[in-house]
């Protein structure tokens, strides 16, 4: 069974544009990571600081393993100045319709 998430990233609104380039130019290489089934990014339109990843992984093991790899890459540390604070996680449980 998969495993689903939402990322909340608290940015500097003024980065906005600059940030959502940046993850237009590496997203492309999470979702071809082991294990990454699916991820997009949203941006509230009432909340220029906060950006909103949707991502469904195989496993929660398969997304540590690529937010390892993010780290050991520089990308975490290259969006430290695109962040306001911590980024938030939520591990979502699906509950199917009529099931």
């Amino acid at each position: 069974m998969a495993n689903s998430m939402i990322l909340e990233i608290p940015i500097k609104g003024e980065k906005r544009d600059e940030f959502i380039g940046v993850m237009n130019a590496e997203l492309p290489k999470t979702q071809a990571y082991d294990g990454c089934r699916h991820i997009e990014f949203w941006t509230p339109e009432e909340e220029p600081n906060l950006v909103m990843f949707y991502e469904v992984w195989e496993s929660k093991e398969h997304q540590a393993k690529y937010f390892q790899w993010r780290i050991e890459t520089g990308l975490m540390e290259a969006l430290g100045p695109f962040l306001t604070g911590e980024p938030k996680v939520r591990w979502l449980d699906v509950h199917p319709i009529g099931a």
